[in-house]
């Protein structure tokens, strides 16, 4: 058996210029072709060009130099676009923000990379809700009189109005409007900074993970464009594409595979909303004709859902060729629907991660089904995997086997922004290491630790099998929660699922499962004990399913079907039936806030247990 370890191709070399280069370059061969199309219109790649000079020219007049951090806190509008390219012109660093953060959420994020300016827009986006006032949202933070306390770094604000009606511009006195600097600056040139390199730091993203204290990965130029380029190569994107971006621009994915692939290849990057839409991504795709969609599982459910309620066909998206599947688990049943509805026979998967700039592998158009059901494909150019031993990371494992993935090559961060200990834990070095056992690489290599256990096959296809913390270890056998989560998704009456262990006294910790049922299926716990029924509480996962009654699904059904094929252990023993899971703003399930709701419902039960017992000695 081979060792755990592939190379990417090398046959195409990676680009050694800046994202401002590469802007350049596209404007000059594509001037007038539409860069941007949103539902506020449309901007050429000529006018991306000029606007972002005019920011940049603003940038540069308010003191602002390379390195420098200028926070973005917009939903997926155009002028994102603009601002992004500004800041790679100028060299400052773009540090996008969640539009979900709190107030203390967005002071913690901005004083962590002590940005120097805020660019937010007048009216906060977040899907599925109404539109609030960013001045409500966060304006203890807005500064006045160029300073507040809270922030002590941020000196500027930059505002975008996209305010359905006129906005009080009082409520931001001490603002930058974003119209004011166009309308001042539009028309004159901005000499790019002459002293930036491939290698310069150009984004810092905070992580979205699946724990409750995200990082802030350092990107580069060379990182974030090459990464976009081998990307877009595997999708085939080419200048008559629409790419169609559902995923926030404020993630890796649609920042990077989004802004950056349009751009590199001259094609159009369409923003159907500024917050996740169903019913905007299904108008955008067939009143622009999009070519290419991406999303995350739980994006497409919502698209296929929307298109069922208005009896939209695969005819209705006839145009889609192709697109990216990534941030979770893909059932194959979801594969076979965006197939039969949506015309996507020609969906990759993509595993990938924010530290990574973020893509590592893709399916390809000519893999078997099996392999897009199973795996995340094959290694991108220029990228190197191994699999190594969960308790030995220099111990490279045979194909076949799982362990914890690493990767190397250029499209590591450079580290967690001011986090040594974590950049540290992450980024490991290896020295005269021969992972393929044909002395393929001397002296020292890089590597960062995913977390993920991953299994390369013989056949090189990458495999991820889980994360390692989320492995449940139940009496010393490792649980694999992907494997429960993939097989009940099967089950006609259950929409979604997520495993989780939970602390067990005789076992260490024991498989417990959150399912949100069919809206058809009739719930039924009589006699079981060790079913929870979350919905109509008013906890975290509150909201009640009022479907229609159908086909009974009982907690034992799920434990005698996961006991049939997978093993007694792998049943659940705790079931809760829930309305939603906790996602991230990417769709990641939040598995570690499941596990604080299961520990809490079980100690509330324990708790009346033994009041129930008081009672019956009174």
């Amino acid at each position: 058996m081979a060792p755990a370890y592939v190379q990417g191709s090398t046959d195409e070399p990676l680009v050694e210029e800046t994202i401002a280069n590469r802007l350049a370059a596209v404007v000059a061969k594509y001037p007038d072709r539409v860069a941007v199309l949103s539902n506020q219109g449309k901007l050429t790649y000529r006018q991306i060009d000029e606007q972002s000079d005019a920011v940049a020219i603003t940038f540069r007049d308010l003191g602002f130099r390379p390195a420098d951090r200028v926070a973005v806190c917009l939903g997926n509008l155009a002028e994102y676009v603009v601002v992004i390219h500004a800041c790679a012109k100028l060299g400052a660093i773009v540090v996008p923000m969640s539009t979900a953060y709190t107030e203390v959420q967005l002071v913690s994020a901005i004083n962590h990379i002590t940005a120097s300016c805020l660019v937010l827009s007048t009216d906060i986006s977040l899907p599925y809700k109404d539109p609030k006032s960013a001045h409500e949202l966060f304006g203890g933070i807005i500064p006045k009189e160029s300073r507040n306390s809270k922030v002590p770094s941020l000196r500027h604000l930059l505002v975008i109005d996209n305010s359905p009606s006129k906005c009080h511009r009082e409520a931001f006195s001490d603002a930058v409007w974003f119209d004011d600097v166009l309308d001042q600056n539009c028309g004159k040139k901005f000499q790019q900074q002459a002293k930036l390199t491939p290698s310069d730091v150009i984004n810092i993203q905070f992580t979205s993970g699946t724990t409750s204290s995200p990082k802030a990965a350092c990107l580069t130029h060379k990182s974030l464009l090459n990464n976009a380029i081998v990307t877009g190569n595997r999708l085939n994107l080419t200048e008559l594409d629409v790419l169609c971006c559902a995923p926030p621009i404020y993630h890796a994915f649609a920042m990077s595979l989004g802004v950056l692939s349009t751009m590199a290849f001259g094609c159009t990057l369409l923003l159907p909303s500024e917050s996740f839409s169903p019913k905007a991504v299904v108008d955008s795709i067939i009143n622009h004709q999009a070519t290419v969609i991406y999303g995350v599982p739980t994006m497409f459910l919502a698209e296929l859902e929307e298109a069922a309620q208005r009896g939209l066909g695969s005819s209705s998206f006839s145009s889609l060729r192709t697109g990216l599947i990534a941030g979770s688990i893909v059932p194959p049943v979801l594969r076979a629907r965006l197939k039969e509805k949506m015309n996507l026979s020609g969906l990759l998967n993509m595993y990938g991660m924010t530290e990574l700039s973020p893509s590592v592998s893709t399916t390809c158009f000519n893999d078997e089904i099996e392999r897009h059901h199973n795996t995340v494909g094959t290694t991108l150019p220029h990228t190197e995997i191994r699999i190594v031993s969960r308790d030995n990371y220099h111990r490279t494992l045979q194909r076949g086997e799982r362990g914890e993935l690493l990767i190397g090559g250029y499209l590591l961060m450079k580290g967690y922004w001011e986090d040594e200990k974590r950049t540290s834990e992450a980024l490991i070095i290896e020295t005269d290491m021969h992972p393929d056992g044909s002395g393929s690489f001397q002296g020292s290599k890089t590597w960062l630790r995913t977390g993920d256990e991953a299994v390369i096959r013989p056949d090189s296809m990458l495999q991820i099998t889980g994360r390692i913390k989320d492995i449940i270890i139940r009496g010393g056998e490792n649980i694999y929660p992907s494997e429960i989560e993939n097989f009940l998704l099967q089950h006609d009456l259950i929409n979604s699922v997520a495993v989780v262990g939970l602390p067990d006294d005789r076992y260490g910790e024991i498989v417990s499962a959150f399912v949100i049922p069919h809206e058809n299926a009739l719930i039924s716990q009589c006699h079981d004990i060790s079913s929870f029924d979350l919905r109509a509480r008013s906890e975290p996962l509150a909201g009640v399913n009022n479907g229609p009654t159908g086909t009974i699904l009982t907690g034992e059904d799920i434990r005698c079907m996961v006991r049939g094929t997978l093993g007694r252990s792998s049943a659940p023993k705790y079931i809760f039936w829930v309305s939603k899971i906790p996602l991230t703003a990417t769709g990641k399930t939040e598995k570690y806030k499941l596990r604080e709701i299961g520990e809490m419902e079980l100690r509330r039960r324990a708790e009346s247990v033994v009041v129930g017992h008081q009672g019956v000695r009174s």
